[in-house]
């Protein structure tokens, strides 16, 4: 995974949501409106392997958590596909539930 700034697109059987997220020497930094992404990646002969906590900052009720909860860890997995990063997962809090997200390159 390149370092640079990401809009970030994901889904669940729940609903979709975006923000942003920077990735520089492994460590990933980013948010929405209503939750900080923090986490770390590791890039691999066989992809890209991350792992990303979220942390609400705003209080306000109509931002809804994906996942029912507002403290989840995602472990995925991904590759790179020129500007945009694929990647699948789920949360360990509910793993039964897949998640994809697609990461589109914006700056370095």
């Amino acid at each position: 995974m390149r370092e640079g700034l990401y809009k970030v697109e994901f889904h669940t059987v729940h609903g979709t949501g975006t923000g942003v997220i920077y990735a520089t020497a492994g460590k990933l930094r980013g948010g929405n409106s209503a939750f900080a992404f923090i986490g770390s990646y590791v890039n691999r002969d066989d992809g890209i392997q991350v792992k990303v906590s979220t942390l609400r900052h705003n209080p306000d009720p109509a931002f809804r958590p994906l996942f029912g909860t507002d403290m989840i860890t995602l472990t995925l997995r991904g590759r790179e596909n020129g500007d945009m990063v694929d990647f699948e997962g789920a949360a360990l809090q509910l793993p039964g539930v897949a998640f994809k997200a697609v990461l589109t390159r914006i700056n370095d």
